[in-house]
């Protein structure tokens, strides 16, 4: 079985369900595989797949441990999810060029973890390369991990209140923005 899933975010991520629609049709995903899609906003949903806008996240869990192989979106959450797990994954960044988010941050954060040897598609023909060899990787850093002493950095340069001295960016892009200075193993700060 094979579990695709978009998270939650509010913008459709047509894109990646025209894929796997287009792998689904070519043959690189068997007619006997079952696909499970968790499509969120998307407005397109590949034919022949069971689809559902979001799962429990029991029944996600479930899910996983059944799977064969994920293709995700390069959200933190679901990679946060995907690591705890041993099942292959693939992950999809979303892109403000397609309306897919507000910015560029998925492919910036996939940028880092390909470094990691996370597996990412940026296109069709890598999704079906995968889907065809997965292979499991083992995710060293997790947006999580860093979050907790990210949020100790700032309480102590900001304080604890974000509203009393706001920082340029929001809370989120600051957190992702130290993330990913600590996974690359560059200075958070230069004086």
């Amino acid at each position: 079985m094979i579990l695709v899933t978009v998270g939650t975010e509010k913008f459709p991520f047509n894109r990646l369900m025209q894929w796997v629609d287009l792998l689904l049709k070519e043959g690189f995903i068997s007619a006997e595989e079952e696909v499970i899609v968790q499509y969120g906003s998307c407005t397109i949903v590949p034919d022949k797949v069971k689809g559902y806008f979001l799962l429990p996240t029991n029944e996600f869990q479930n899910l996983l441990k059944k799977a064969r192989l994920v293709i995700a979106h390069c959200g933190e959450g679901t990679i946060d999810v995907l690591a705890k797990n041993s099942v292959p994954f693939i992950l999809v960044p979303r892109s403000d060029r397609f309306g897919e988010h507000v910015d560029d941050h998925q492919i910036e954060l996939a940028e880092v973890l390909a470094e990691q040897g996370i597996p990412i598609a940026y296109c069709p023909g890598d999704l079906a390369r995968f889907v065809l060899s997965p292979q499991a990787v083992r995710v060293s850093k997790v947006p999580a991990d860093s979050y907790a002493y990210a949020s100790s950095l700032l309480d102590k340069r900001f304080g604890s209140d974000p509203a009393a001295e706001e920082p340029i960016l929001g809370w989120q892009n600051y957190l992702f923005s130290f993330w990913q200075k600590l996974t690359v193993k560059r200075p958070i700060f230069s004086n």
